[in-house]
């Protein structure tokens, strides 16, 4: 461990380290509390704040004291911390603060912390914010004219979700009232739901709205009290299931699933006359409604009956539909592909075993579509088995490339599922090795085309010539941009100037994007791949997914041989088991080895990562040579790597100065995970680099080492009048080492 190293940054004088055995006069909460109430403007905030998350009983006192600060943002803070603690002694001057502050901030801020703690007294109050802007409160008046927005609005919001809280049912007629004001802010969603939470009451003013003559309303309303309790409710959801909108009757029925999808008045819906209604409502609680699913299966709407496929695919139990199987063997030839497919799917579900041989035939069959394709592959891979697997091996050969990568997929999931070795993970290694798929024989080119040439008459030639030594034809528009840009083709690209040096990252966006080449480059929908290359190109990425010493073996050969996307792939996978294979064959190693010096940045990023996962000393030198990687990827992934070997102080700690953020965040987690002598004076001093860049980082990484010993020293920071430009990172620093989900916790003594 390179303890204490010397971080150097541009513009950034850090204070001396203290010495972390110093004592302190009081605690994190003393300190915090004089910088509350003494401190500059910016110190004051973030102290407030900090108080919040750490708590302590002289942290109420001092946020109290707070609300008074001549800083708005302080006062507001302060409001907000106060908020968690919910002490009734600051209510007094939380009321104050919302009747006189003009600040719209500072007062919802306080409105919250009322309503936490469940103060009586703020109960007229924020009735009368509900109701309007009141003469008695002080509001600032210059605020709409500055911005345009009446910060009333959202007082009148948190005045509704307060009084909702606290059960008040004298809120109801000045909720209803905002719910019906058509010139205002459309509220009716939040508005309802505190209707819903005041109590029966409440529920009671929003069934009324079921009978309103505006869809819209009803809609809210449908969705609100569907999902309530009490009396009246039944009721009202009755008349929302017979809503003469569809809307209405989903928005029930979504409610209702969501409370309780046996609820016996679902089945109403799942006979409703809109098919939309049907779908979802099957969707939403289908399978609790199973004698329902017969009459669905046939219904006229394929929407309808996709939504019954899935749930069966989804829920195969539900098989007391008589003669279901022939019923999905009709669907598997309905002339709509999506049926088709779902219907090939749920069958192999409902009945495994007479599934797999009518799946596997229509994978044979090339005059089936790719959409019905891939539900036989998902229901074949549902079903497993040696039958099911030699089905989807057949299918890799397809011209369909998507249907060879879902079957391939499939094949994965096969391998996953049972012990290895098995029979579907040799099948994906014969796919990596090229064996599956191989090679096509190319047949040799004849001298047709030569002959064709020199027979052309002499004449043709000459008008060959001709064109190739005259003006060059017109080019015809390959896309619309090229058809309107067509104009401006004329115009000469200007090049670069000479003296312009382009990075390897502007070299590679460039050869993305065609530059240099005639014409612009199109990039198709589906790719052009070779088939056999494809197939290899896919196993080596699923195999990544099992970490097994024959597959790092079987990633070797398209390592060494494949092409750049081949390699980088086979690189990645090797990434992704090196941690969990027990030893990596020497062969492997040498090969990655070799890697971690390509010229493909991307390749020697996934080289480091797989070298890091492998537990073995003799790539520690290699990993230490790309801590001086051109790329930032490379070397954050070199120092992760050093960590994960537990050789994180060779020459690590250096890269906290490194000019790419990432990289300085990597080197102080690889530090930290040591937690060797010194490194707590380390990250200290990291948190004030980079002008504090990194300040919370550090401290989340320093509370998993010794947190009252990093705290002490960061309270050293705070006692230190010098260092006034430290010690937002200092305070900030100590939230995170102190502070807790509960505000109420008390603070660590440091």
């Amino acid at each position: 461990m390179e303890a204490g190293v010397k971080i150097e940054t541009k513009n950034t004088e850090i204070p001396p380290m203290p010495n972390s055995n110093a004592t302190d006069d009081g605690n994190v909460c003393n300190i915090l509390c004089e910088v509350l109430l003494g401190g500059i403007d910016i110190h004051r905030t973030v102290a407030a704040q900090a108080l919040g998350k750490i708590g302590g009983e002289k942290a109420v006192d001092a946020l109290i004291k707070a609300l008074l600060d001549e800083d708005e943002d302080v006062r507001t803070d302060a409001a907000t911390a106060l908020a968690g603690f919910a002490d009734p002694k600051a209510n007094k001057q939380l009321l104050e603060n919302l009747i006189g502050d003009p600040c719209p901030e500072v007062k919802l801020a306080a409105m919250t912390a009322l309503a936490a703690s469940r103060n009586d007294e703020v109960i007229p109050w924020l009735l009368r914010i509900l109701a309007g802007r009141d003469e008695d409160i002080v509001w600032d008046e210059e605020e709409f004219f500055a911005t345009g927005w009446d910060d009333w609005l959202d007082m009148q919001l948190k005045a509704m979700e307060g009084l909702a809280n606290l059960g008040v049912d004298d809120a109801i007629p000045g909720i209803v009232a905002a719910i019906n004001d058509d010139e205002a802010l459309d509220i009716t969603d939040t508005a309802m739901k505190a209707l819903a939470r005041i109590g029966s009451s409440g529920v009671s003013a929003l069934a009324t709205y079921l009978e309103n003559s505006d869809t819209r309303l009803r809609r809210h309303a449908a969705s609100v009290i569907s999902g309530c309790e009490g009396p009246g409710v039944m009721d009202a959801v009755q008349l929302a299931i017979i809503d003469p909108s569809s809307e209405v009757r989903l928005a029930a029925a979504r409610g209702l699933a969501e409370k309780n999808p046996a609820d016996e008045r679902l089945v109403a819906l799942l006979l409703d006359e809109e098919p939309q209604v049907r779908a979802e409502t099957v969707r939403l609680c289908g399978a609790h409604h199973e004698s329902r699913l017969d009459l669905l299966l046939d219904d006229k709407n394929p929407e309808v009956r996709l939504a019954v496929l899935e749930l069966l695919t989804e829920h195969p139990e539900l098989t007391n539909t008589p003669m279901l199987d022939d019923r999905l063997c009709e669907l598997m030839s309905s002339p709509s592909t999506v049926i088709a497919s779902a219907a090939a799917t749920a069958f192999a579900a409902v009945n495994p075993k007479k599934a797999t041989s009518e799946l596997a035939s229509m994978l044979a069959d090339e005059e089936i579509s790719s959409e019905v394709q891939r539900g036989a592959i998902r229901g074949l891979q549902m079903v497993g088995g040696d039958e099911a697997l030699q089905g989807l091996a057949g299918i890799l050969t397809c011209t369909d490339r998507q249907v060879r990568l879902e079957a391939m997929s499939a094949i994965a999931e096969l391998a996953a599922q049972d012990d290895w070795p098995n029979a579907a993970g040799e099948t994906l290694l014969a796919a990596v090795s090229g064996e599956l798929v191989p090679v096509p024989e190319v047949e040799p080119e004849t001298d047709d085309a030569e002959e064709a040439v020199s027979s052309k008459p002499e004449e043709n030639a000459e008008e060959v010539d001709e064109d190739v030594a005259g003006e060059p034809e017109e080019e015809i528009p390959t896309s619309t941009l090229d058809s309107i840009l067509g104009g401006f083709k004329s115009q000469e690209v200007v090049s670069p100037p000479d003296d312009v040096e382009l990075t390897p990252e502007d070299i590679e966006f460039l050869s993305l994007t065609g530059a240099g080449k005639k014409g612009r480059r199109t990039i198709p929908v589906v790719p052009d791949v070779v088939l056999h290359e494809d197939v290899r190109l896919f196993a080596a990425r699923l195999l990544g997914n099992f970490s097994q010493p024959d597959v790092t073996l079987a990633l070797l050969d398209p390592l060494l041989n494949g092409d750049k996307d081949l390699r980088q792939t086979s690189i990645d996978s090797l990434a992704h088991i090196a941690g969990d294979v027990s030893e990596m064959p020497l062969e492997v190693l040498d090969a990655l080895q070799a890697e971690a010096k390509s010229d493909n940045r991307d390749i020697r990023h996934q080289a480091v990562r797989a070298l890091g996962g492998t537990n073995t000393a003799s790539v520690v030198m290699v990993l230490i040579n790309c801590l001086d990687d051109e790329d930032s990827f490379v070397r954050s992934e070199a120092i992760r790597s050093l960590g994960r070997l537990g050789e994180a102080g060779a020459g690590v700690g250096r890269l906290l100065a490194d000019p790419d953020s990432s990289v300085r965040l990597a080197a102080a987690q690889a530090l930290a995970d040591t937690a060797a002598p010194g490194v707590i004076e380390t990250l200290v001093e990291f948190s004030y680099a980079h002008e504090g860049y990194h300040g919370r980082h550090a401290a989340r990484m320093l509370k998993g080492i010794d947190r009252q010993a990093a705290s002490a020293l960061f309270i050293e920071t705070l006692h230190d009048e010098q260092s006034k430009r430290f010690w937002k990172v200092a305070i900030e620093a100590l939230e995170e080492l102190n502070g807790s989900q509960n505000s109420s916790a008390a603070p660590v003594v440091a």
